[in-house]
Protein backbone atom coordinates (compact mmCIF):
# COMPACT_ATOMS: atom_id res chain seq x y z
CA UNK A 1 0.00 0.00 0.00
CA UNK A 2 1.35 3.50 -0.73
CA UNK A 3 2.48 5.72 2.12
CA UNK A 4 0.27 8.06 2.92
CA UNK A 5 3.22 10.38 4.40
CA UNK A 6 4.06 13.53 2.84
CA UNK A 7 7.32 14.99 2.31
CA UNK A 8 6.85 17.85 5.42
CA UNK A 9 6.48 14.74 7.57
CA UNK A 10 9.55 13.14 6.22
CA UNK A 11 11.42 16.16 6.85
CA UNK A 12 9.72 16.98 10.60
CA UNK A 13 11.68 13.04 10.80
CA UNK A 14 14.75 13.76 9.75
CA UNK A 15 15.34 16.55 12.04
CA UNK A 16 15.12 14.11 14.84
CA UNK A 17 18.99 13.39 13.73
CA UNK A 18 20.08 16.81 13.66
CA UNK A 19 22.27 17.92 17.08
CA UNK A 20 20.81 20.90 18.31
CA UNK A 21 23.07 24.07 18.01
CA UNK A 22 25.03 23.89 21.39
CA UNK A 23 25.67 19.74 20.49
CA UNK A 24 29.38 20.54 19.86
CA UNK A 25 31.77 22.86 21.71
CA UNK A 26 32.11 26.27 20.94
CA UNK A 27 35.54 27.09 18.95
CA UNK A 28 37.57 28.90 21.10
CA UNK A 29 38.58 32.99 20.43
CA UNK A 30 41.45 33.58 18.67
CA UNK A 31 44.31 34.71 21.02
CA UNK A 32 47.32 37.62 20.40
CA UNK A 33 51.00 37.28 21.29
CA UNK A 34 52.75 40.28 21.44
CA UNK A 35 56.88 39.32 20.22
CA UNK A 36 59.11 42.49 21.50
CA UNK A 37 61.81 43.05 19.67
CA UNK A 38 65.06 43.92 21.26
CA UNK A 39 65.07 47.79 20.71
CA UNK A 40 69.10 47.73 19.78
CA UNK A 41 67.90 45.37 16.88
CA UNK A 42 64.74 47.19 15.37
CA UNK A 43 65.51 48.08 11.78
CA UNK A 44 64.27 52.25 11.53
CA UNK A 45 60.17 52.55 10.41
CA UNK A 46 59.51 49.07 11.61
CA UNK A 47 57.85 48.38 14.96
CA UNK A 48 59.19 47.23 18.40
CA UNK A 49 56.37 44.68 18.64
CA UNK A 50 55.58 41.96 16.81
CA UNK A 51 51.54 40.96 17.16
CA UNK A 52 50.57 37.88 16.00
CA UNK A 53 47.28 36.75 16.44
CA UNK A 54 46.75 32.71 17.08
CA UNK A 55 43.55 30.75 16.53
CA UNK A 56 42.13 29.30 18.85
CA UNK A 57 42.52 26.03 18.37
CA UNK A 58 43.95 23.56 15.35
CA UNK A 59 44.92 19.85 15.07
CA UNK A 60 48.12 20.75 13.11
CA UNK A 61 49.54 22.82 16.42
CA UNK A 62 49.34 26.23 14.53
CA UNK A 63 47.42 27.87 17.46
CA UNK A 64 50.88 28.46 19.35
CA UNK A 65 53.89 30.92 19.15
CA UNK A 66 56.32 28.01 19.65
CA UNK A 67 59.65 29.14 21.28
CA UNK A 68 61.59 27.98 17.99
CA UNK A 69 59.93 30.84 16.32
CA UNK A 70 60.67 33.45 19.30
CA UNK A 71 64.81 32.40 19.56
CA UNK A 72 65.10 32.49 15.86
CA UNK A 73 63.27 35.97 15.40
CA UNK A 74 65.75 37.10 17.62
CA UNK A 75 68.48 35.25 16.02
CA UNK A 76 67.10 36.91 12.52
CA UNK A 77 66.66 40.49 14.29
CA UNK A 78 70.26 40.17 15.25
CA UNK A 79 71.69 39.39 12.45
CA UNK A 80 69.76 41.01 9.43
CA UNK A 81 72.93 40.33 6.72
CA UNK A 82 70.84 36.70 7.13
CA UNK A 83 67.98 38.18 4.84
CA UNK A 84 68.61 41.23 3.58
CA UNK A 85 68.04 41.69 -0.37
CA UNK A 86 67.43 37.71 0.14
CA UNK A 87 64.54 36.05 -0.74
CA UNK A 88 62.64 34.18 2.26
CA UNK A 89 60.60 31.02 2.31
CA UNK A 90 58.92 29.81 5.48
CA UNK A 91 57.27 26.42 5.20
CA UNK A 92 54.59 25.35 7.96
CA UNK A 93 54.72 29.10 9.19
CA UNK A 94 51.86 28.70 11.57
CA UNK A 95 51.96 32.48 13.23
CA UNK A 96 54.62 33.55 10.98
CA UNK A 97 56.83 35.51 13.27
CA UNK A 98 60.38 34.82 11.90
CA UNK A 99 58.83 35.51 8.52
CA UNK A 100 57.31 39.11 9.45
CA UNK A 101 60.95 39.43 11.21
CA UNK A 102 62.37 38.98 7.80
CA UNK A 103 60.14 41.39 6.07
CA UNK A 104 60.68 44.03 8.28
CA UNK A 105 64.64 43.65 7.99
CA UNK A 106 64.77 44.04 4.18
CA UNK A 107 64.14 40.75 3.11
CA UNK A 108 63.58 40.87 -1.37
CA UNK A 109 60.70 38.70 -1.21
CA UNK A 110 59.01 36.80 1.27
CA UNK A 111 57.00 33.57 0.92
CA UNK A 112 54.73 32.48 3.59
CA UNK A 113 53.28 29.04 3.96
CA UNK A 114 51.80 26.66 5.69
CA UNK A 115 49.14 23.71 5.44
CA UNK A 116 46.72 24.45 2.93
CA UNK A 117 43.78 24.99 5.23
CA UNK A 118 41.54 28.37 4.83
CA UNK A 119 41.61 28.86 8.64
CA UNK A 120 45.85 29.22 9.14
CA UNK A 121 46.15 30.75 5.92
CA UNK A 122 44.01 33.09 6.40
CA UNK A 123 45.23 34.06 9.83
CA UNK A 124 49.13 34.56 8.62
CA UNK A 125 47.31 37.18 6.12
CA UNK A 126 45.97 38.81 9.01
CA UNK A 127 49.13 39.04 10.56
CA UNK A 128 51.15 40.55 7.68
CA UNK A 129 48.82 43.36 7.37
CA UNK A 130 49.22 44.08 10.72
CA UNK A 131 53.11 43.89 11.04
CA UNK A 132 54.53 44.65 7.39
CA UNK A 133 54.70 47.97 6.56
CA UNK A 134 52.08 48.59 3.72
CA UNK A 135 53.97 49.71 0.91
CA UNK A 136 55.70 45.82 1.09
CA UNK A 137 52.68 44.82 0.66
CA UNK A 138 51.43 46.79 -1.72
CA UNK A 139 54.55 46.21 -3.75
CA UNK A 140 54.01 42.29 -3.47
CA UNK A 141 56.86 42.04 -1.58
CA UNK A 142 54.82 39.40 0.57
CA UNK A 143 52.99 36.47 -0.33
CA UNK A 144 50.77 33.62 1.60
CA UNK A 145 50.21 30.48 0.15
CA UNK A 146 49.18 26.56 1.06
CA UNK A 147 51.38 24.26 0.86
CA UNK A 148 52.07 20.81 1.71
CA UNK A 149 55.35 19.46 1.80
CA UNK A 150 56.69 17.69 -1.13
CA UNK A 151 53.47 18.42 -2.67
CA UNK A 152 53.00 21.15 -5.82
CA UNK A 153 56.29 22.15 -5.41
CA UNK A 154 56.72 23.96 -9.00
CA UNK A 155 53.69 26.15 -8.07
CA UNK A 156 55.89 27.56 -5.14
CA UNK A 157 59.37 27.61 -7.03
CA UNK A 158 57.21 29.91 -9.76
CA UNK A 159 56.41 32.79 -6.43
CA UNK A 160 60.75 33.67 -6.98
CA UNK A 161 62.36 35.35 -10.23
CA UNK A 162 64.86 32.88 -9.63
CA UNK A 163 62.62 29.61 -9.08
CA UNK A 164 64.47 29.02 -5.64
CA UNK A 165 64.97 30.54 -2.68
CA UNK A 166 68.08 32.09 -0.50
CA UNK A 167 66.51 31.76 3.03
CA UNK A 168 64.29 28.21 4.19
CA UNK A 169 63.17 28.58 7.66
CA UNK A 170 61.79 25.54 8.84
CA UNK A 171 60.65 26.33 12.83
CA UNK A 172 59.86 23.55 15.15
CA UNK A 173 58.84 21.12 11.90
CA UNK A 174 60.82 18.12 12.92
CA UNK A 175 58.98 17.00 15.44
CA UNK A 176 56.80 15.86 12.49
CA UNK A 177 58.87 12.17 11.72
CA UNK A 178 56.38 10.99 9.22
CA UNK A 179 56.68 14.24 7.13
CA UNK A 180 60.89 14.74 6.99
CA UNK A 181 60.62 12.84 3.18
CA UNK A 182 58.47 15.86 1.95
CA UNK A 183 60.54 18.44 3.79
CA UNK A 184 63.38 17.17 2.43
CA UNK A 185 62.13 16.91 -1.09
CA UNK A 186 60.86 21.18 -0.60
CA UNK A 187 64.43 22.01 0.68
CA UNK A 188 65.81 20.33 -1.87
CA UNK A 189 64.23 22.02 -4.71
CA UNK A 190 63.55 24.88 -3.35
CA UNK A 191 66.55 26.23 -1.47
CA UNK A 192 69.19 28.58 -4.25
CA UNK A 193 71.80 26.37 -5.24
CA UNK A 194 75.58 27.87 -5.10
CA UNK A 195 77.59 29.10 -8.15
CA UNK A 196 80.08 27.13 -9.52
CA UNK A 197 82.59 29.25 -7.81
CA UNK A 198 80.78 28.11 -4.04
CA UNK A 199 79.28 31.73 -4.11
CA UNK A 200 75.57 32.47 -3.32
CA UNK A 201 74.38 29.61 -2.25
CA UNK A 202 71.04 29.51 -0.59
CA UNK A 203 70.57 28.43 3.77
CA UNK A 204 67.74 26.68 5.41
CA UNK A 205 67.13 27.46 9.10
CA UNK A 206 66.12 24.44 11.03
CA UNK A 207 65.02 25.40 14.93
CA UNK A 208 63.17 23.33 17.12
CA UNK A 209 62.81 21.71 20.22
CA UNK A 210 62.66 18.08 21.29
CA UNK A 211 58.92 18.18 22.42
CA UNK A 212 58.89 14.51 23.70
CA UNK A 213 62.60 13.67 24.50
CA UNK A 214 62.25 10.09 24.04
CA UNK A 215 62.25 10.90 20.00
CA UNK A 216 64.81 13.46 20.31
CA UNK A 217 66.40 10.09 17.88
CA UNK A 218 63.36 10.67 15.81
CA UNK A 219 63.83 14.36 15.48
CA UNK A 220 67.32 14.43 14.26
CA UNK A 221 67.31 11.95 11.90
CA UNK A 222 65.78 15.07 9.78
CA UNK A 223 69.38 16.15 9.58
CA UNK A 224 70.89 12.89 9.24
CA UNK A 225 69.00 12.28 6.34
CA UNK A 226 69.74 16.08 4.80
CA UNK A 227 73.48 15.11 5.78
CA UNK A 228 72.96 11.55 4.04
CA UNK A 229 70.82 11.63 1.16
CA UNK A 230 70.97 15.42 0.03
CA UNK A 231 74.89 15.99 0.80
CA UNK A 232 74.09 19.42 2.45
CA UNK A 233 76.11 20.82 4.93
CA UNK A 234 74.84 20.64 8.81
CA UNK A 235 76.16 23.47 10.93
CA UNK A 236 74.94 24.17 14.47
CA UNK A 237 74.19 27.72 15.61
CA UNK A 238 72.24 27.48 18.58
CA UNK A 239 71.57 25.81 22.03
CA UNK A 240 69.19 27.76 24.06
CA UNK A 241 67.41 27.20 27.30
CA UNK A 242 64.19 28.60 27.17
CA UNK A 243 62.14 27.23 29.35
CA UNK A 244 59.21 24.03 28.33
CA UNK A 245 56.66 24.98 26.45
CA UNK A 246 53.93 23.09 28.87
CA UNK A 247 55.04 22.40 32.21
CA UNK A 248 52.72 19.90 32.65
CA UNK A 249 54.00 17.51 29.63
CA UNK A 250 55.91 14.21 30.25
CA UNK A 251 60.20 13.83 29.99
CA UNK A 252 62.90 15.70 31.04
CA UNK A 253 62.11 19.45 31.31
CA UNK A 254 65.68 20.68 30.53
CA UNK A 255 65.29 18.73 26.97
CA UNK A 256 61.77 20.24 26.45
CA UNK A 257 62.63 23.42 27.50
CA UNK A 258 66.30 24.17 24.86
CA UNK A 259 65.68 25.08 21.44
CA UNK A 260 68.46 23.93 18.90
CA UNK A 261 69.45 25.72 15.49
CA UNK A 262 70.97 24.49 12.54
CA UNK A 263 71.50 25.64 8.96
CA UNK A 264 71.55 23.57 6.00
CA UNK A 265 73.66 24.57 2.85
CA UNK A 266 74.30 23.05 -0.30
CA UNK A 267 78.32 22.37 -0.47
CA UNK A 268 80.11 23.63 -3.46
CA UNK A 269 80.08 22.45 -6.78
CA UNK A 270 83.58 21.28 -6.34
CA UNK A 271 83.22 19.11 -3.22
CA UNK A 272 79.97 17.66 -4.51
CA UNK A 273 81.65 15.85 -7.06
CA UNK A 274 84.99 14.92 -5.41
Amino acid sequence: MASSRNSEDMDNDFGLFQEPEDYYPPKPDDKVEVFERNPEWVTAGTSSKITVNLLGAHPLWGHYLWNAAKVFANYLDERKHIVQGRSVLELGAAGALPSLVSACNGASRVVITDYPDHDLVENIRRNVKANVPADRIAGGLVAVEGFKWGHDIERIAELSDSGTFDVLILSDLVFNHSEHLGLLRSVDRLMTKPRADGSGGGEAFVFFTHHRPWLADKDMDFLTRAHDELRLTVTRLVEDYTGAMFDSDPGDERVRGTVHGFCLSFPPPSSQSS
